[in-house]
């Protein structure tokens, strides 16, 4: 299937000096997310209508571009020049300036719809009405009217179109100036379109610098994952969050993020081995911070990858052993079968989390991720500044074990 997405606007309203589909949303442009989410979905032949060059330069090799010659008829005929690009079939049509989940598009697709259909969102109050687009939908999902002026309407216009060829034919009805509204209004009229709804969905249109500030915050706590740890949740992301919106604007990778954090890692083993424990536990937090960096960095930059996942992984394996190794180092005698404990059921925490992975297992419960990464390192802080290092140890090695077959009682019941 293809994909439309109109880029012919200007964004007057953004008070930018780029154009609107250019314009910068945590260091990526709003057209390369809408990009990037078709991809998500498995949509990979995708042309975009522009009428600015700065977005063909931007675009070429990326899409098919098509050239609006005349913006002002209005994104009525941005749609017929991508409608008749596309031909005679089905396709997905989009604004360069609205961000949304690609999972929406997923779910649209799962849905099979065999006419034109809209994607609306219920909750009226959760967005600007004054601005957006209303619907007015019939009991069936049926579109009876939509426009900005409705008086009366149960639904937001999301941006988001499946388009069957009955929209590039009422586009060619249409003379002079007209908007994609004016179109799907004609369609509605004549009973051929119909909603999916996805309420709930993360959606937004961008079109003035108050959106844009909004769907920064969006994108920004999203970050938050439900398989974060109790102190990744409450401490690591308010400040790792704050440190990526400034990192995500730098030349930085997430790989090199990964290796600073480990080598944060390392230096507080030095400092727990040369018996410097408060600074030591300092430092091991400061590394565990630092570690939610990089997959923040990944996710905003669309830079996720398996292999990014797995140095990752491995750099946190080292940091978490050799930390450990640093404590006992400063007391060997006292602290050689404690620390090896805690050492073991660290690892086997993190070894059951990868193993629960491969195999569509989420641990979110507390009792499931409560001797997380974050938790660990967070103990071994406190342990530093206090001076009770021996006392954190054997909590790790009581409770990280614990939960580790804990974890394997859940696994042996589910395969049983």
């Amino acid at each position: 299937m293809k994909a439309v997405i109109l880029a012919a606007g200007r964004g007057k309203r953004l008070k930018c000096s780029r154009p609107k589909p250019l314009t910068l949303l945590l260091s990526r442009t709003l057209i390369d997310r809408v990009i990037d989410n078709l991809k998500k979905a498995g949509i990979d032949e995708i042309i975009v209508v522009y009428s600015d060059d700065r977005v063909k330069a931007e675009l070429e090799g990326k899409a098919e571009l098509v050239f609006n010659d005349d913006i002002g008829k209005g994104g009525g005929y941005s749609l017929l020049k991508g409608a008749s690009a596309v031909g005679d079939e089905d396709f997905l049509l989009l604004m360069s300036d609205h961000i949304f989940d690609s999972e929406s598009l997923v779910k649209l697709l799962s849905s099979k719809p065999n006419i034109t259909t809209l994607c609306i969102d219920r909750n009226l109050k959760g967005h600007d009405s004054e601005d957006a687009t209303r619907v007015l939908i019939d009991r069936e999902g049926n579109v009876t009217s939509i426009g900005k002026e409705l008086k009366e309407y149960n639904a937001i216009d999301t941006g988001i179109f499946y388009c069957t060829p009955d929209v590039t034919n009422i586009t060619r009805d249409f003379a002079g100036k007209f908007s994609v509204t004016d179109v799907m209004g004609k369609l509605a009229l004549k009973k051929k379109l119909k909603t999916f709804d996805i309420t709930g969905d993360f959606w937004c249109d961008v079109d003035t610098r108050e959106k844009l500030k909004e769907a920064e915050d969006i994108l920004l706590n999203s970050l938050i994952k439900p398989t974060d740890g109790i102190i990744s949740k409450h401490i690591n992301r308010k400040i790792s969050i704050k440190i990526s919106k400034f990192l995500v604007n730098t030349h930085l990778t997430p790989n090199m993020i990964s290796f600073i954090s480990f080598l944060f890692g390392l230096f507080s083993a030095a400092l727990f081995a040369m018996g410097q424990s408060i600074i030591a536990g300092i430092v091991a937090q400061i590394s565990s911070i630092l570690d939610g960096c990089d997959g923040e960095i990944a996710r905003l930059k669309g830079l996720v990858s398996p292999s990014g996942a797995i140095f990752d992984a491995i750099l946190d394996r080292y940091a978490d052993m050799l930390i450990i190794l640093g404590i006992i180092a400063s007391n060997p005698q006292s602290l050689w079968l404690v620390g090896g404990l805690a050492m073991l059921g660290s690892y086997s925490i993190s070894y059951t989390s990868s193993k629960a992975e491969l195999r569509g297992i989420t641990f979110t419960r507390l009792y499931e991720v409560l001797m997380n990464r974050d938790t660990r390192l967070f103990l071994i802080f406190l342990g530093g500044i206090t001076g009770f290092l021996y006392a954190i140890l054997v909590i790790l090695a009581l409770f990280t074990n614990l939960v580790a077959f804990l974890r394997i009682f859940y696994f042996s019941k589910r395969y049983e």
